[in-house]
């Protein structure tokens, strides 16, 4: 256990990309920007708060960032609306208020904002600052993922493969979410789909795609693909049997707390189906693998 443990004990190397600054009506540049919120301008109000929540330009400082979404909000900017709500959710810059957020959320999707409807179907879900209604959170979900939103996609594709929450299950609609969200680039679409795949869930039988879309989301970092793809490995399903990929792939998947892939390195080893020198190779391959972005 404690070979087992020191294995797989080591630092991913990840690729971290900041997120560009959104430029408003041409190079961004705060100062002006700045200036145009002071003279009431709801769209410059907006950029200077995420300049504040994001620490571009200038210190990062949430409470700023709370007060020019605000001023943006009271001007009924969507976007703004939405990151206030978020902020509320989460005590971010001001006191968590639930109600506050759901009042900006349902403000927000006046206008059909895919953010707001996505948090306000996780609300419905959830049970925060109302009761819980999946009826009314799957219709908010199903808003924001028409409108494109990846996050909604993905839980709707997860409520209707696995019918949680009297959800009844849908696997044709639940591939359809899941193909979308995929498309975008979504690792969690791309795992779930894979599922879908290998076993004939709502569309063909198809376990060659299921592993090239494991492979997609596991080297993008997603661990319960990577858990997938090791078993695959291990099982010979859909490739050839390769341990010390199996254990690549399992010691990733574990490295990120991935229970299921932790017992299941412990179980290959106990029974024999690999041995120590192979967990110790794939643990060193696992060791210099870098995530997609």
């Amino acid at each position: 256990m404690k070979l087992i443990r020191r294995l797989i004990c080591f630092c991913l190397t990840t690729l971290l990309f900041s997120v560009p600054r959104a430029a408003v009506g041409g190079e961004f540049d705060l100062g002006v920007e700045i200036e145009k919120a002071g003279k009431g301008e709801a769209e410059s109000q907006y950029a200077v708060g995420r300049a504040y929540f994001r620490g571009e330009g200038v210190p990062k400082d949430l409470v700023k960032a709370a007060e020019f979404f605000r001023k943006a909000a009271d001007q009924s900017h969507r976007k703004a609306q939405a990151n206030l709500g978020s902020m509320y959710i989460q005590g971010q810059g001001v006191a968590a208020d639930p109600n506050e957020a759901m009042r900006l959320f349902k403000e927000a999707a006046k206008a059909n904002d895919p953010v707001a409807l996505t948090n306000l179907g996780w609300m419905y879900a959830s049970g925060q600052a109302t009761e819980k209604n999946m009826e009314e959170a799957l219709g908010y979900y199903r808003r924001a993922a028409e409108a494109g939103n990846v996050t909604a996609q993905v839980r709707l594709g997860d409520y209707l493969l696995k019918g949680t929450d009297g959800v009844a299950k849908d696997y044709a609609e639940a591939a359809r979410w899941f193909r979308l969200a995929a498309a975008q680039g979504s690792a969690a679409a791309q795992n779930s789909l894979g599922v879908m795949y290998e076993n004939g869930l709502g569309i063909e039988k198809d376990v060659a795609q299921a592993v090239a879309l494991f492979r997609l989301a596991a080297e993008r970092g997603e661990a319960r693909a990577q858990l997938n793809l090791g078993r695959m490995y291990d099982e010979g399903t859909g490739v050839k049997a390769d341990p010390v990929e199996a254990c690549k792939w399992l010691a990733l998947s574990a490295n990120q707390a991935e229970v299921g892939s932790q017992k299941y390195l412990i179980d290959i080893l106990d029974n024999g189906r690999v041995t120590r020198q192979q967990l110790a190779e794939g643990a060193r391959l696992a060791g210099e693998f870098v995530a997609k972005p």
